[in-house]
């Protein structure tokens, strides 16, 4: 992500996010009796997906830096 403007870049990400979606590239789920309470991932290529989205997450710091703030509600 390389736009200056923070909220170009939200759209785009979600834009990203909404196509890959919309052409099934998303991760299949496990059933319920092989899933892993409290786990974040399914998979290996889920955790790879994960650190990827985390790698393109920006820091507190630098959404400070962009004039962005957390929702204190969360």
């Amino acid at each position: 992500m390389s736009s200056n403007n923070p909220k170009d870049e939200q759209e785009k990400y979600t834009r990203d996010q909404i196509i890959d979606a919309a052409a099934g590239n998303v991760p299949k789920h496990k059933d319920i009796d092989e899933a892993e309470n409290g786990s974040m991932v399914n998979d290996m290529k889920d955790l790879k997906r994960l650190g990827k989205e985390m790698d393109e997450m920006n820091t507190v710091t630098e959404d400070k830096e962009k004039g962005l703030e957390n929702d204190p509600k969360q």
